[in-house]
């Protein structure tokens, strides 16, 4: 065990899933980042809140290394296994500045207590936590876990289906913690109580926009959010087009509404890499592709593809045309609420616009 250090605030991440460097260099670059920030802050500890290591790794010298390096040499590494590297211990890492809690285990950094609590198959978070429950005071304690809040997501992880160690409402009003940092969520989610920093690079092109961690304040639970300088940025952005009387510039105006709400400087266009996704109808696909193409100029397309337009069919139907703009209009006024489970209302305008076209 490291010596306690004084520091009251403490980084938290999680989900790098590292690899090797060849295979990944940006998971590595994004951790480096975090660690360069808080020696920038003085923080002295970071959590890292499970998947650490991508399951299909088993060598670790790397990222023993990087510990190792001079420049991070006074941090420490606060190690909670995931359901990728369930099997993660102490004796596989040799760092004095590592340690890994294979079990859940209650740490002070500063005045409130946290409860680590590392992945456990066929376990739910409510069920580890009452076991400690006499030792946490309702308020005053910091939960940093690995799985799923089933109350905040309809589809916890699309990409690994199911229910991992999951933290209920009823946990939450049971034990009382006044902040809950889980990792296993790539998506950056934050309510009152629960947030998930998401991955500090991502994995793939679903994990969109900046990248963050944590900073949690272990004297009053605050939580600080910071952003990671990743090596890439990725968006993956759907659009509805129909054949209105300035179809040009109806698309232009919804690409640079949606590239506003990106929230990237100029510096950061060269990082971003876009999956650009366009259905419904048009006057003219070859102007539409070229259209599409200017609107974002000085971006990379996603693994330097096109925009895919497959799903675009032609017509120069005025009538019909002139109805799908009412619509459109209707839909866009409409009160609807954008949660995870809810269609989007581009999808509602496209199934319109089928009707509307009889296809």
């Amino acid at each position: 065990m490291p010596e306690q250090e004084p520091f009251l605030k403490i980084a938290i991440t999680a989900d790098l899933h590292l690899t090797s460097r060849k295979d990944h260099p940006g998971r590595y670059h994004a951790l480096e980042n975090i660690l360069q920030q808080m020696l920038e802050e003085e923080i002295g500890s970071i959590i890292i809140a499970g998947d650490l290591f991508d399951e299909s790794s088993r060598n670790y010298s790397e990222f023993e290394r990087l510990c190792q390096n001079p420049k991070f040499k006074s941090i420490h590494f606060h190690v909670i296994p995931g359901n990728h590297d369930s099997r993660l211990s102490n004796r596989m890492i040799s760092n004095k500045n590592v340690v890994v809690y294979s079990e859940p285990e209650i740490q002070k950094f500063g005045p409130m207590p946290f409860l680590l609590l590392p992945y456990k198959k066929d376990k739910s978070m409510g069920e580890v936590i009452a076991s400690f429950s006499s030792e946490l005071n309702p308020n005053e304690w910091i939960l940093v876990g690995h799985g799923d809040w089933v109350e905040g997501m309809r589809e916890p992880n699309p990409v690994e289906p199911g229910v991992y160690m999951p933290l209920t409402q009823m946990d939450v009003e049971s034990f009382k913690p006044l902040r809950a940092v889980l990792g296993h969520i790539h998506k950056p989610m934050d309510t009152n109580v629960i947030h998930y920093p998401g991955s500090p690079c991502p994995c793939d092109i679903t994990e969109t926009g900046k990248r963050r961690f944590l900073i949690v304040d272990s004297e009053n639970g605050e939580v600080i959010v910071r952003n990671v300088d990743s090596d890439v940025i990725y968006f993956d952005e759907s659009f509805v087009v129909y054949p209105v009387e300035d179809e040009q510039v109806y698309l232009r105006n919804q690409v640079a509404l949606r590239m506003e709400r990106w929230g990237i400087d100029e510096s950061e266009k060269a990082k971003v890499e876009v999956r650009v996704k366009v259905s419904g109808y048009t006057s003219d696909k070859r102007k539409l592709m070229s259209t599409l193409k200017e609107c974002f100029a000085g971006i990379s397309f996603y693994q330097k593809g096109e925009p895919d337009i497959s799903e675009v069919s032609v017509s120069d139907d005025v009538e019909r045309a002139e109805i799908a703009q009412r619509v459109s209009r209707k839909i866009r006024e409409l009160a609807w609420p954008e949660d995870e489970g809810q269609p989007r209302k581009d999808q509602m305008l496209f199934e319109a616009l089928r009707v509307i076209y009889g296809d």
